[in-house]
């Protein structure tokens, strides 16, 4: 499997598995975590944008993601 695929396949993976976070939780603050990280998607899916299009040895620049640590 390609790098490409890998990448498309995890990030599916990872909004499935959000959506269904958020329609199993009924408490706010923990809709409103999963709204922060469902903001990112469209960085995501730029950067897939960026690998498809791009030649294997040349290198990508991506816009970087906020670190979330522990409260």
């Amino acid at each position: 499997m390609s790098e490409y695929n890998q990448y498309v396949t995890a990030v599916n993976k990872i909004f499935d598995y959000v959506a269904k976070m958020k329609a199993g939780w009924n408490s706010m603050d923990n809709i409103n975590y999963i709204d922060s990280i469902e903001e990112y998607k469209h960085i995501v899916v730029n950067s897939v944008e960026k690998i498809k299009n791009t030649p294997p040895t040349k290198q990508i620049e991506v816009e970087s993601l906020e670190v979330l640590e522990d409260d």
